[in-house]
């Protein structure tokens, strides 16, 4: 790497994580990353997704110190393939909008699996974690996501990867060279693709992006190496995966802004990007008051329609990327919480029949966190809403009580220990381990059969 490499300023940034000093509001933002994550790993509990990779990870019998969500031990890597997985069962993570990036999943996932295998801080997990955001988040800004999901790779996955190789770099103290092979080494694995939303596959994107940064990151360690340079003005990754020999990659100052401000949280149980409709129908249930629909058209982002427009949603995985299926709940006065993907409300034919009546039109116009809605009333009047900023979104933000809300929602029904998890989540960077938090985690069944 010569000297006006950035990538080397990229690993520069890492490398220099131990030294630097994290405002209190962003060390705060990490925070509620790790309490939104472990709500919607431990709701994911009885996900069908969760008993076949505790059935399958089990044969692996991998040994190790860190810590499983639902109880006992295993190496770091299969520890994060696991609960990188379970924080994307339910899509109820979180989301950096601008980049398109679930940071949160796999990069809490693996740094709490390495972190407790070796016995980390809590307050240097805090920083590791604030460092692999900015780095993936600042990758994938100025469009760099949304193209990558709009050619058929998901960029959680993608740039996921290099978020965990960054923030594994960081507990495993790896100097600025190191830290460029575990970059380099994390980019050679990036995949996953758009085809699987929908497929249990998609969660296994989070749990492999996880496991596959920690690989990257050891490796590094051992001496192993990696192209180094990925991140240059021309980066070969971006180039490759997006078929583009003239793309420029040029990522954004890290003294310019805390991406970690620009993250979201959902308050909804599907795909974000139909959030924006779910308030829209939500604003229109009281106006249109049981009088018969014609017809009706929502007017979204593109990437929506790419990604969120399955017409009949019959799995719960399906539900979540049906824009159709979501307005309906919406005006059915439905929360959109994990129930309303359940078989019993996915069959209810009242809003399979309303489902049908929603057209779903691109739109450039419209932004991913907004939504126009058009009713049609049978008597000839008409309803339209417009959603600006959906709520969770940058603009219209969920605070600790709605994320307080969520986490004993999703994790009460799981662990009789869900008030002082929450409590000890809040606390978070103060103690010598993360160890206790899996003590607390661990549901009152036992392990997903």
């Amino acid at each position: 790497m010569s000297e006006s490499s950035q990538t080397l300023e990229v690993c520069r940034y890492i490398a220099g994580t131990r030294q630097r000093s994290y405002p209190a509001d962003v060390l705060d933002e990490a925070r509620k990353c790790l309490l939104d994550w472990t709500a919607v790993c431990v709701g994911a509990y009885d996900a069908p997704e969760a008993a076949r990779l505790n059935q399958v990870l089990r044969a692996w019998r991998s040994t190790g110190q860190a810590r499983m969500l639902w109880g006992g031990q295993s190496s770091a890597a299969v520890t994060a393939l696991i609960n990188g997985s379970l924080s994307h069962c339910l899509d109820y993570d979180d989301t950096h909008i601008p980049s398109v990036i679930h940071v949160s999943g796999p990069l809490w996932a693996a740094l709490l699996a390495v972190g407790t295998d070796r016995g980390c801080e809590q307050a240097l997990m805090l920083r590791a974690f604030v460092t692999g955001f900015e780095v993936a988040a600042r990758i994938g800004d100025q469009g760099v996501g949304i193209r990558l999901n709009n050619s058929g790779w998901h960029s959680t996955s993608t740039l996921g990867r290099l978020a965990v190789a960054a923030g594994v770099a960081v507990l495993l103290d790896l100097d600025e060279a190191q830290t460029a092979h575990a970059l380099g080494l994390a980019a050679t694995q990036a995949s996953g693709l758009t085809a699987s939303f929908g497929t249990m596959a998609k969660p296994l994107h989070a749990g492999k992006t996880a496991m596959d940064g920690i690989l990257a990151a050891e490796l590094a360690q051992a001496g192993f190496e990696g192209a180094t340079g990925v991140l240059d003005a021309h980066s070969p990754l971006l180039r490759t995966l997006l078929q583009d020999p003239e793309l420029v990659l040029r990522m954004a100052p890290f003294d310019a802004v805390w991406e970690i401000s620009r993250n979201s949280f959902k308050p909804y149980a599907a795909c974000q990007l139909t959030h924006g409709a779910i308030d829209a129908a939500r604003q229109a249930r009281s106006k249109v008051a049981g009088r018969a629909i014609a017809r009706m058209r929502v007017d979204v982002n593109p990437l929506a329609i790419k990604i969120a427009n399955i017409r009949k949603a019959s799995t719960p995985t399906e539900g979540r990327f049906s824009m159709a299926y979501c307005v309906a709940l919406g005006l059915q006065g439905h929360a959109v919480t994990l129930q309303d993907f359940l078989p019993a409300r996915l069959q209810d034919s009242e809003l399979q029949e309303l489902a049908d009546r929603l057209e779903s039109v691109g739109d450039e116009t419209v932004s991913r966190t907004a939504a126009r809605l058009h009713i049609e009333l049978q008597d000839g009047s008409q309803i339209t809403e417009w959603v600006e900023h959906a709520f969770g979104s940058i603009g219209n933000p969920l605070g600790w009580p709605e994320l307080e809300t969520k986490f004993m929602a999703l994790v009460e029904p799981v662990t009789g220990c869900a008030a002082e998890l929450q409590q000890y989540l809040r606390a978070f960077g103060a103690g010598p381990s993360a160890a206790h938090m899996f003590d607390l985690t661990v549901p009152r069944t036992g392990p997903p059969a």
